[in-house]
Order: C-alpha cells, then structure tokens, then sequence
C-alpha cells in the first residue's frame, strides 16, 4: 500500500472517529438530561463501550469476519450498517441541534436542560422517522417503465420486453429470500430478456454460496435469455472468476467485453467494469459489428455517454449510482453523471440508468426506493 493511499486512510479514520466521539458526547448529554441520575462512573463507562463497539461495529465485522461465528457477525455486521446511515444524518442533524440551541439560549429564557431535551428528543424523532422510511424504500420495491423506439428495421420482432436489475449487492445484508422476491417480481413480467449491469454481490462471495443463491438465479425464465456484466463490486472482494462460474451455472451470460448475436437478430455488448485494470475501449469491442442490427449495451457506470452515441450504440443500460442512496446525496450524483437516473436520448442513442434493487452498506435506502426497470423497445419495420 504506497504511503498516499494510507494517508488517506488513515485521515479518514480520525475524521469518523472525532465526528463519532463528537456525536457520542452529545448523546451523554442528551441521555443525561434525561436520566438525571447517570452520573455514575459506571454507567458513563458502559455508555461510551457501547457506544464504540456500535461506531466501529461494521468496521470490525469486515476486518474479522473470517475469525468471528456467524453467529456473532451477523448481528455485528448488521448494527454496524444501520449506524452508517444514522451516523450520516446524525452528523448534520446533531450540528443543526448545537447551532439551535446555542441561538436559544442567547435570545430565551429557557433554561439549557429544556433547551437539550427538546433538540435531542426532535433528532432522535427524526432519525427514528429517516431510517424507518429508509428501511421502507428499500424493501418495497417499485416497478419504473420506459418505452423506447429504436429506428432500424427488425424482422423477428415488433417488440423487445426487456427487464433491467442492477447493484443487487448480494451479501449478509441483502439475501436470498430478497433475491427470490426478485426472481418472483421478474418471472411475473415474463420479459423476453433480463439484462443485470453489475454489482451482483457485494464484494464478499461467501453469503452467495452459503445461501445458494444460485439456485434462486436458475429459475430465472425470461424466454430469449439472461445477459450481465460485473460491476466495481464484483472486483474488489477478488472472487469475480468465481462469481463468473456461478452464473455461467445458472445459464446466465456473463460478459466480459463481449459482444453476442443473439438469434442473428440483435446484438448484446457487455463491458468489464471500470474497476478492471483490462478494459477494452468501446470502438474496440465493437469492432466488426453490424451497425444495421440492433446494439444493446451493457455498462455498468454510465460515464462519458458521448462515445457510445458517436458509435452508433442504440441502448445503453447501467447502474452504480444508486442516485445517491441518501438524500441529499442525488445532488451530487446528478453533478457526477449525464443521466444519474432514469432514461435520456442523445441523438439515436438511448440510456437508461437504474438507481438499483439492493443497498450497498446501510440496508437503507431515503433518496428512492429500490427499483426493478421494464423496458418496452419497439422498432421502425
């Protein structure tokens, strides 16, 4: 690890552990108010142990879960993920409340205990209310439909019913009986093609073979076929060749900057991800091409949408943004990407971006729900 990249981790690390002890304090306060009577050493010890085995709760559950039970990650892992998303909001909430309170105290009579509860009570209220929507939005998820025209000619079909997933982030937080729900939800549409651009797991393949998740993918039944690519996830763990064969399995076609005629009729392009140190630049991939035919892409982030459109590309499909996850965090992936959501046509060329099914860290999801996308294509015949 060169000296820059532990650098900055290691500045990261100080900053989550001062805004934690930050919040930590302010939660004593809080409970102090309260509890008139904590103020035995005792229970102020056991409050800030709690409190770091919960702040460095998902920290730890990643570096030791190779040496801890399941019994015993699970609902450290767990904890940890939750805190995440109540850390997040909490680091403004908490601030907001400081600020508040130091300007009542200037201009009212109320008295600082007053003042404390009220603020506190109205955080905790909050956070109790944006993880509980979070948690809903991630769970239920929606069904969004586009439908797009592409204008070549198509002697097969009229129509393409074409369903998308991405970022399912298969892990210990997002399983098996949520990837049956998403088999379930797909076969009820019966599309003629599923298409999932990347981030099939999290990182960790373990949950996925533990659960045999790829039992659950098999029964998959659109009728041409199920098509993917990897996405940033699929790399990090180092598991993606394993995760390749496990699909391959299922009857699913994994591709890896490869283009496939499906039934001489339209093509399906598939990019390794932006993480793979040999990736295929996309003129290269399409060399060779029939540009009469249909071309379906799949990306997993959609960046620069100039260069599929300058090459004739007439869907493109991807995921990663998550549009966010946490509000207000769309207001930055909507700086980052063209498209961070939803559908946009440049010239000929049309891209449909999807903010996901599941959840990467926190099970939560207050920016959109989780999604599953149709999309009806028709052609000009």
């Amino acid at each position: 690890m060169n000296k820059r990249i532990l650098l900055n981790i290691t500045f990261v690390m100080i900053f989550f552990f001062l805004i934690n002890f930050f919040i930590g304090i302010n939660g004593w306060i809080y409970l102090n108010t309260i509890f008139s009577k904590w103020t035995n050493p005792t229970i102020k010890l056991i409050y800030w142990i709690v409190f770091g085995i919960i702040t460095f709760a998902y920290i730890l559950s990643r570096f030791l879960k190779r040496k801890l039970p399941n019994s015993f990650f699970k609902p450290l892992h767990k904890i940890g993920a939750y805190w995440l998303a109540i850390f997040y909001y909490l680091i403004f909430l908490v601030i907001a409340a400081d600020l508040v309170g130091l300007i009542l105290r200037a201009l009212t009579p109320l008295k600082a205990d007053v003042i404390t509860l009220i603020l506190g009570t109205i955080v905790v209220l909050s956070i109790i209310l944006l993880i509980t929507i979070g948690r809903r939005n991630a769970i239920n998820t929606e069904i969004i439909h586009y439908d797009i025209n592409i204008d070549k000619s198509n002697d097969q079909y009229k129509e393409l019913s074409i369903v998308l997933v991405s970022d399912l982030h298969l892990s210990t937080l997002v399983t098996n009986k949520r990837l049956e729900f998403l088999v379930d939800e797909v076969n009820k549409i019966s599309p003629d093609l599923v298409l999932i651009a990347g981030d099939i797991i999290d990182e960790d393949i373990t949950p996925f073979v533990e659960e045999n998740m790829i039992e659950t993918l098999k029964k998959l039944k659109p009728r041409i076929g199920t098509y993917a690519v990897p996405g940033n996830h699929d790399y990090y763990g180092g598991h993606l060749d394993l995760l390749v064969e496990h699909l391959k399995d299922a009857g699913i076609h994994i591709l890896l900057d490869e283009k496939e005629l499906v039934e001489n009729n339209f093509y399906i392009v598939g990019r390794k991800d932006l993480a793979s140190k040999k990736r295929l630049e996309l003129n290269e991939l399409l060399e060779g091409i029939d540009h009469t035919k249909p071309i379906i892409l799949l990306d997993h982030q959609p960046y620069h949408l100039e260069v599929p459109t300058q090459l004739g590309v007439d869907l493109q499909v991807s995921g990663h943004t998550h549009r966010g996850q946490f509000k207000p965090n769309h207001l930055i992936t909507r700086r980052l990407y063209e498209v961070d959501w939803g559908y946009l046509q440049k010239e000929q060329s049309h891209f449909v971006v999807s903010s996901g099914f599941g959840t990467w860290g926190p099970p939560i999801r207050t920016g959109n729900p989780s999604e599953i996308v149709t999309i009806t294509v028709s052609f000009t015949n």
